[in-house]
């Protein structure tokens, strides 16, 4: 299918939200097109990240083979004509060719399936129990660096801060969308999210978040990694 581009500094994973800000006038026209009446590309466009290059469209830039289509959820537009967005990751797909001849770019966008791969029974109880217990280190080491040099009072607003953002989280059953709730949630290197999300599997994937969660959970157990914002931390399940 042939769908409007976007490329950003990001990955998104399907079932995940994209918050997002609209000021420049191709976006703008991008966004008038997807969401106008009986619109052929039905509210949705592409994002892919990017790889080479500090702006979408330039001469050097350079994306990522596999990316998002999203689907818009809700839209407003100010009255200076932006737009703010919250679009959903709907599937993984391969992206073509691109025609850059109109207003925006438009990309071919295969859609790829989601499977499910060699799963082992055991696979996922094991992601669970990584998952939380990298959520308790994670609130162990901000309240830790938020300690220094704070008064007591201070440090429990922080923990009590913590334990309402890092709720205890249930994975999903099916085995892509928990794979795509923990590579929502893995605070690592956008390299490595877009290594997930090209795996070809969720068994695949699972695997390979599972050695991410022991890896980061050691280093933060080891004070080895710096703070993580804590309102990066959400999962919002659509």
């Amino acid at each position: 299918m042939r769908l409007p581009f976007f490329p950003l500094h990001t990955v998104l994973f399907p079932h995940l939200p994209l918050p997002l800000h609209i000021f420049e006038p191709r976006y703008r026209a991008m966004v008038r097109d997807v969401m106008a009446d009986r619109s052929p590309y039905a509210g949705r466009f592409v994002v892919s990240m990017i790889t080479e290059g500090r702006e979408a469209g330039s001469e050097h830039a350079r994306t990522s083979p596999v990316g998002t289509i999203c689907e818009i959820r809700t839209a407003e537009q100010l009255a200076d004509g932006r737009w703010v967005l919250l679009a959903v990751g709907l599937s993984r797909a391969a992206l073509g060719a691109t025609d850059a001849t109109g207003e925006y770019v438009v990309v071919e966008a295969d859609p790829l399936d989601d499977v499910d791969g060699q799963l082992e029974p055991a696979l996922l109880p094991a992601v669970q129990a990584a998952l939380d217990a990298y959520m308790e280190t994670v609130k162990r080491f901000v309240t830790a660096t938020a300690s220094v040099g704070h008064e007591s009072h201070e440090i429990s607003a922080v923990a009590a801060s913590l334990d309402d953002v890092l709720k205890p989280i249930t994975l999903p059953d099916d085995p892509s969308a928990a794979s795509y709730a923990v590579g929502g949630l893995l605070q690592i290197e956008l390299t490595r999210r877009q290594h997930l999300l090209e795996l070809p599997d969720a068994a695949a994937r699972l695997a390979a978040e599972l050695d991410l969660l022991r890896r980061e959970s050691r280093l933060l157990a080891q004070n080895a990694m710096p703070p993580v914002p804590t309102s990066d931390l959400g999962y919002h399940p659509n």
